[in-house]
């Protein structure tokens, strides 16, 4: 049989047992294609008086699924839903009257973990992670995946494990359902399948419709629906399939399921979300060795709570880290920070104590500038002033070794003024991080006026030593994130003023697709770092002045944020928790605006200033800010960032609409640039593609 076989070699032995494994490593071979084959072959053989079993590893050549050629193929709906539903209507023929069983090795996930589950029996070496990363990219896991485990787990840990892109080792899949042995290697795996072949020639599987628990399925799915608000596609088809695949037969839910799928594969938010928070972050993260820099010792100054992040995660990289404060108490509780962070993962089983100590052993506090000395890279993690940072960037830099380099975490703070007390300012950076620094994988890396490639690429190569996802951006005011993010929450204060109920302006943002609220985010950072942030702006247009004298207000009155007890929230101070507060002096407006059109308003105004920003030349890639609007400030998942954002709704409308809340103000003027764009019909993207030129 083998020379008739592209894709798959087959080997039986003297026993009746036929060994299945792909015989081409070519990792551009169409998937589709390779199962079709696969399950004929397997049919084949079960057909076989002489056979009494199939063992087969992972069908698919490719390490991980090409979601640029599934996509192609799956854009030719109609042919991609018949091919895939004769494919899954035969799944059912290889679960009866004879044992097939399939060795889970390595990364097995997506589409490979699908074909795993095809089998009656699955033996997993202890090596293994299985799980379904798609559902993290607006997709569902396909080719029977979400049906299959669906008859294997209840639903309370169905719904979770198939929507969330959870991983899991193959211990905890053993212990969910999914895997029915673990064994130590490939070799055990084979000698452990065809002792239990031998042990159990027939089968008696379960084809029919299975009882689900309705209430344990309901309160599974409300937690997710929550947190999606219904906005991703996947997540609600399947939710749907979860349910079908336990009142359907076997082969009628596996032939449904491929209809949900198609749809998916279909949606503008699955391509969205694919082409940034795959393509576009597996980009940003591949590694540049061109530079030769490995960072080995590292100077943070301030031990703050950002500085106190940064210096966790340097340790954690396994760098020496030098954590510098004007006193020695000071710069130890920044070691106590990471102390705090290592003993909750030790609790939680995620880190061992052995691993803590050596984490902790890098981090060294110092009251001491000259401890810096021979340092790769010094971060500078200081107050937002200019003075303060300019004063510990002079008095640092002496100590930075030949090659090294100096970057400011600054927020909005322009680079170029800032690396104009160096004497090397071919050799400053910003390097903007988020906090908590040890939850947050985005740093925006700031290029200024005079810093020189080999600096950046030097940044690029620390950033991702750290583990943590570049964007790059030129020097402007506030630079991209917190540019865009002051406009978020300049358009939620305005629209606070116009009349609009604070708690109709946070259910909308959240209805919208932000991960939080504008006025909780502005009492987490603070009124007052919010209005310092707005000093340091050249000049502030109308909306943003009125915007200003409000925070002023505010902040006078003693409602600077969480903080302080009280800001656009009130908060128990036993309990801590919060109760949206409505300004009593604001007349509510006599006629409210639908909620679609706050939902706009709060989106289309970060995407306009993202545009200006890449017309600016602060961006230089659409992608960098759809990875940095939905990474950095939490924007609209589905949309798969700004520019993605504008791409669903058509620039044309996109532009018509901007234009219709011209009323509210000056951040609603539209470039020319823009217009004449939406004139030719531009979108940013063709499928994964950028036309931004």
């Amino acid at each position: 049989m083998n020379k008739n076989l592209k894709y798959f070699h087959t080997e039986q032995n003297t026993q009746g047992i036929v060994l299945i494994h792909p015989s081409t490593t070519d990792s551009n071979t169409n998937e589709l294609d390779q199962l079709e084959e696969f399950i004929a072959i397997a049919l084949i053989f079960l057909g076989d008086p002489d056979i009494k079993g199939i063992i087969y590893r992972n069908p698919l050549s490719a390490k991980e699924t090409d979601y640029k050629a599934m996509y192609t193929l799956a854009s030719h709906s109609d042919i991609f839903e018949q091919r895939l539903s004769l494919l899954l209507s035969k799944i059912p023929d290889l679960q009866q009257h004879k044992p097939v069983i399939s060795i889970v090795q390595n990364d097995c996930l997506g589409v490979s973990m699908a074909a795993a589950l095809w089998g009656s029996r699955r033996i997993a070496t202890r090596e293994a992670r299985i799980g379904f990363s798609e559902s993290r990219y607006g997709l569902f896991p396909g080719f029977g995946a979400t049906v299959l485990t669906s008859r294997l787990l209840d639903p309370e840990k169905a719904v979770p494990f198939l929507t969330q892109g959870t991983i899991l080792t193959a211990v905890q899949a053993q212990e969910a359902g999914l895997i029915d042995q673990v064994v130590v290697d490939l070799t055990e795996a084979l000698e452990s399948a065809q002792q239990y072949i031998l042990q159990n020639p027939l089968l008696k599987a379960t084809m029919y419709p299975l009882p689900i628990h309705t209430e344990a399925f309901e309160a599974s799915a409300a937690i997710i629906k929550k947190r999606s608000n219904g906005l991703i596609p996947g997540i609600d088809h399947c939710l749907q399939m979860i349910r079908d695949a336990r009142e359907l037969s076997l082969r009628d839910a596996l032939i449904q399921e491929t209809q949900h799928y198609t749809k998916v594969w279909n949606s503008p938010e699955a391509l969205s979300m694919l082409r940034t928070q795959y393509y576009g972050i597996r980009e940003a993260i591949r590694p540049d060795t061109s530079t030769g820099f490995e960072l080995k010792k590292l100077g943070v100054i301030g031990a703050g709570m950002m500085g106190s992040g940064i210096a966790y995660e340097g340790a954690r990289a396994g760098i020496d880290v030098v954590l510098k404060d004007v006193d020695l108490t000071q710069a130890s509780k920044g070691k106590a920070y990471s102390e705090k962070i290592c003993n909750k993962l030790v609790q939680q089983g995620i880190m061992t104590e052995n691993a803590q100590q050596q984490l902790l052993g890098h981090i060294h506090p110092t009251d001491q500038m000259a401890d810096l000395e021979n340092t790769d890279l010094i971060i500078e993690a200081v107050f937002e002033d200019k003075v303060l940072k300019a004063e510990v960037t002079i008095e640092s830099l002496p100590y930075l070794n030949e090659k090294g380099f100096f970057a400011s975490n600054t927020t909005s703070l322009p680079i170029s003024e800032l690396a104009s007390v160096s004497s090397k300012p071919e050799n400053f950076i910003g390097m903007h991080f988020f906090s908590p620094v040890d939850r947050m994988a985005l740093v925006e890396i700031i290029r200024g006026s005079k810093t020189s490639d080999d600096t950046l690429k030097k940044a690029l190569q620390m950033t991702r030593q750290f583990g943590k996802i570049p964007i790059v951006v030129y020097d402007g005011p506030a630079f991209f994130t917190s540019r865009i993010f002051f406009n978020y929450l300049l358009e939620a204060i305005t629209m606070l003023l116009e009349g609009i109920p604070a708690n109709e302006i946070e259910l909308q943002a959240r209805l919208a697709g932000f991960a939080v609220g504008p006025l909780a985010v502005l009492d987490e950072i603070s009124l007052s770092l919010m209005l310092h942030v707005y000093d340091q702006l050249p000049e502030l247009h109308s909306s943003q002045k009125r915007c200003y004298n409000y925070l002023v207000k505010l902040v006078t009155a003693g409602r600077n944020g969480r903080k302080s007890g009280k800001g656009f929230y009130d908060y128990d101070s036993v309990t801590g928790k919060k109760t949206i507060w409505q300004d009593p002096e604001i007349t509510k407006a006599d006629h409210l605006p639908a909620g679609e059109q706050i939902r706009k308003r709060l989106l289309h105004v970060i995407s306009l200033d993202s545009f200006r920003c890449l017309n600016e030349g602060v961006l230089q890639h659409p992608v960098d800010g759809d990875i940095g609007s939905v990474l950095g400030i939490g924007y609209a998942v589905h949309t798969g960032g700004v520019f993605g954002h504008i791409d669903q709704v058509g620039l044309p409308d996109f532009v018509n609409e901007c234009q219709a809340f011209a009323e509210f103000g000056e951040q609603w003027e539209i470039p020319p640039a823009l217009k004449q764009l939406a004139d030719r019909n531009f979108s940013f993207y063709s499928g994964f593609d950028s036309n931004w030129k």
